[in-house]
């Protein structure tokens, strides 16, 4: 059985639950306290399809601006891009615009061709908390050609969906270049 391996990114504004969407899916918990990464952290996923398996590395990159620099290594050679906001907070999806530009520019031109890519609405279990609603988050997916997923590292919903369609998409944008 063939092996292919291939690289996501999970990016967001600081406290959005990036690394609790990765706890989620490799340890299936979910911690109320909150640590903050530091840079970036790394971690693999394994799937199997029919044509072979695909091991996932997952990138989970700090939303703090001060290790922007440090970041942009962990950039290159992306197959998939993970945006994160949280829907109880206006302002991380507001921020969503600028970091894909910011990351399509440092990612794609680079490589000359289409980075597949995900925006994920997490904590999306805390609806009455909401000031985003599923009709913004979907239109700025399709906006920026994006897969949309409403999400809960808390609850667990959709989080192996998000990370299967990582895995999948990658394999099918990379065969068919």
């Amino acid at each position: 059985m063939s092996v292919e391996l291939y690289k996501a990114i999970i990016v967001g504004p600081p406290n959005v639950g990036k690394s609790s969407l990765v706890r989620r899916y490799q340890s299936d918990e979910f911690r109320e306290t909150h640590t903050a990464t530091i840079g970036a952290a790394l971690s693999a996923a394994t799937f199997d399809f029919p044509e072979g398996r695909v091991v996932l590395t997952i990138a989970d990159i700090g939303g703090q601006e001060s290790f922007s620099g440090l970041r942009n290594q962990f950039y290159q050679g992306a197959h998939h891009l993970i945006m994160v906001y949280d829907v109880t907070s206006r302002s991380t999806f507001e921020r969503i615009t600028d970091l894909y530009e910011a990351l399509t520019e440092k990612i794609c031109i680079q490589r000359e061709q289409f980075l597949g890519g995900s925006l994920v609405a997490n904590k999306s279990d805390m609806k009455e908390e909401a000031q985003v609603t599923t009709q913004d988050g979907q239109l700025l997916a399709d906006l920026l050609t994006l897969k949309f997923f409403e999400t809960s590292a808390k609850t667990g919903m959709n989080v192996s969906e998000l990370f299967h369609y990582a895995a999948s998409e990658s394999r099918r944008l990379w065969l068919s270049r």
